[in-house]
């Protein structure tokens, strides 16, 4: 070290962890540790290390109201598992613990067999939907709660009954729990640090829930009266959902899903403006609009779109409705109407990995769809250049802008099951190749 140079360490925030002083030849080597308050060092124990730097910006706004609500929800856990001994007998001369067992087991097995069936159902929707799953998994949580209320008031079958569908919705909740939590973590993580912000995680509800059951064992002490105990757990479910919807609120997703790359489009199609993440994340439905819900310009045609296999789009004819069939480079759609209605499927081709485009397209032919009536839908087809046709170089603009606005382009978000591709080929089995289509939008469209 030369003479007169002061050199720092610094954590991944800048702040100065240790000055050092002198060479320790011709000055004395000197290192001082930065003092750091009680207070901010008890708050750094909980934090993923670096922060705010190592997490977005929406990550302490989210573990605030998680906090919150996991508070609320071990109080409420306690007043419900009181309500369960009572229903399996503790306390009654006249119980049975074999029947107890039995009720036991029963709810236990029923409910990891659901656990299985949840998980090979709707996983893969989990992760495009997380918001909605953070949310519809405390919906669950709440309602098994309710019903253990229920428990002792009930005779042993309807008894039976509600331990095993308040079992089944734990494991619901449990299924969306972890695995939206999974993906929100990878959403704050933003340095690789998942594993550590996870341990961080895991000590805040350790003290959260440690706070919420002192105070609950106050609370299950004092308040015993029936009618109490359901007044308060209503209050308390209320904050709890409260909380959660905040929580997910604060989130600002930045994959494309359905619902979002449809708010992010249309807002294109009507000013020409891209929106980013924190916009989108403010007029996003939780709980709504997750479907793939589109409409027309003017909000005459309401309807949604799929993604489909081609025998999906190909077989489905449903009675009273018109179809119209349109194919281009990178998958088939089927466009079906009645009345102030439509419905779309979308077959991705082979080699497509992103089916963002194809969205784009959907929430475009949705968006015009009162202008395309005026001459009849089909001339919005088979004409060259369609009613609202935005060509591929304008798309690469588009998506370009989308990615410096700080949307995750490589995240499929779109597709909520297994993802399947259509192989085309001649009636040999030969792929076709590419250039057999009349124009680069779209081919000729029929009408059934």
């Amino acid at each position: 070290m030369s003479s007169g140079k002061t050199c720092y360490d610094i954590d991944p925030a800048g702040d100065v962890l240790c000055t050092y002083t002198g060479d320790g030849q011709k000055e004395p080597f000197l290192a001082t540790k930065t003092v750091v308050p009680t207070a901010k060092a008890l708050l750094y124990a909980f934090l993923p290390a670096g922060y705010p730097h190592t997490v977005t910006t929406d990550y302490l706004p989210y573990q605030t109201y998680d906090s919150l609500q996991a508070f609320a929800s071990s109080i409420t856990s306690l007043l419900a598992s009181r309500a369960v001994l009572e229903g399996l007998g503790v306390g009654s001369s006249e119980a049975s613990p074999t029947g107890a067992l039995i009720l036991k087991i029963t709810g236990d097995t029923i409910s990891r067999i659901a656990t299985i069936l949840f998980a090979h159902r709707m996983g893969q929707a989990i992760e495009p939907e997380c918001k909605f799953y953070r949310f519809l998994a405390d919906i669950f949580n709440d309602a098994a709660q309710f019903l253990d209320l229920l428990t002792p008031a009930l005779p042993y079958l309807p008894k039976l009954g509600v331990i095993v569908s308040a079992g089944v919705l734990r494991s619901l909740c449990g299924v969306a729990a972890n695995a939206s939590k999974a993906s929100l973590s990878a959403h704050f993580a933003v340095t690789g640090n998942l594993a550590e912000l996870n341990a961080k995680e895991a000590s805040q509800e350790t003290v959260v829930s440690l706070l919420g059951m002192l105070v609950g064992s106050l609370v299950v002490r004092l308040v015993e009266d029936k009618h109490k105990v359901w007044g308060l757990m209503i209050i308390l479910a209320g904050c709890h959902l409260a909380m959660n919807y905040r929580a997910v609120r604060a989130v600002r997703m930045t994959s494309l899903n359905r619902q979002r790359a449809t708010i992010v489009f249309r807002e294109w199609l009507e000013s020409g403006t891209v929106l980013n993440p924190a916009q989108v994340s403010q007029r996003e439905s939780i709980l709504m609009n997750g479907r793939g819900e589109l409409s027309s310009k003017t909000g005459d045609y309401t309807g949604f779109c799929d993604f489909a296999t081609y025998g999906e789009l190909k077989g489905w004819n449903p009675r009273g409705y018109h179809r119209y069939d349109l194919e281009t480079k990178t998958y088939f759609m089927g466009i079906w109407h009645r009345g102030g209605y439509f419905y779309m499927k979308i077959a991705l081709k082979e080699a497509v990995k992103s089916p963002l485009a194809a969205w784009f397209d959907a929430v475009n032919h949705a968006y015009h769809f009162g202008s395309a009536f005026k001459d009849g839908l089909e001339s919005h087809y088979e004409s060259e250049k369609p009613l609202g046709y935005v060509d591929e170089e304008q798309k690469e603009s588009i998506f370009a802008a989308l990615g410096a606005a700080g949307w995750d382009l490589e995240a499929n978000a779109l597709e909520t099951r297994l993802p399947v591709r259509v192989r085309v080929g001649d009636k040999k089995g030969t792929p076709e190749k590419e250039g057999l289509l009349r124009h680069p939008g779209h081919q000729e469209a029929k009408h059934d």
